[in-house]
């Protein structure tokens, strides 16, 4: 499993350790599991410090890199900055609402383990903008021809609008 590497957690000092990783073909295989439209551009680097605490763990670090993925109104690939921090306290005590594999600690035969990358998974898909954009200024595509209108005007008319509310176009009001 990609995201199934559990380390003990009582092989960390307590003034905690700093992992550092950086896995291209990792990334890869986790975009292509979860179908996630995403091409590596610049290399995903992780720093994550782990800190034993009396009651959980404290996670900290970062996630930085770019990645390319399809432009939500042009469908051409644009580039995204990952630069997320990682700041996370991970209690011992489980949520019963949590669905087993879903925390980055475990509990099993007798000790804690912890999984760097199942919570850098969780925060790399955080830091994935909602809508990419190719550029702040994308125009996208013309609903009718479907032309990218970012590399000029399409042959379609001009959209005259609905008719029936052609009556409301030359409306003028006085106030």
């Amino acid at each position: 499993m990609l995201l199934s590497q559990w380390l003990p957690l009582s092989e960390i000092p307590a003034q905690g350790h700093i992992f550092s990783f950086q896995d291209d073909s990792r990334w890869t295989q986790l975009w292509e599991k979860f179908a996630i439209d995403c091409q590596m551009n610049k290399s995903l680097t992780t720093s994550l410090e782990v800190l034993p605490q009396p009651g959980g763990v404290y996670f900290r670090g970062s996630l930085q890199g770019q990645v390319l993925m399809s432009c939500s109104r042009c469908l051409e690939p644009g580039h995204v900055d990952i630069n997320h921090t990682i700041d996370v306290y991970e209690s011992f005590e489980s949520d019963l609402d949590d669905p087993p594999g879903y925390r980055p600690l475990k509990y099993e035969h007798g000790q804690w383990w912890f999984s760097l990358w199942q919570l850098t998974w969780e925060h790399f898909v955080l830091a994935l903008p909602d809508k990419p954009l190719c550029s702040r200024d994308c125009k996208g595509i013309c609903p009718s021809c479907g032309e990218n209108i970012n590399s000029g005007l399409c042959a379609c008319l001009e959209e005259t609008g609905d008719p029936r509310l052609a009556v409301f176009r030359n409306l003028k009001i006085n106030l």
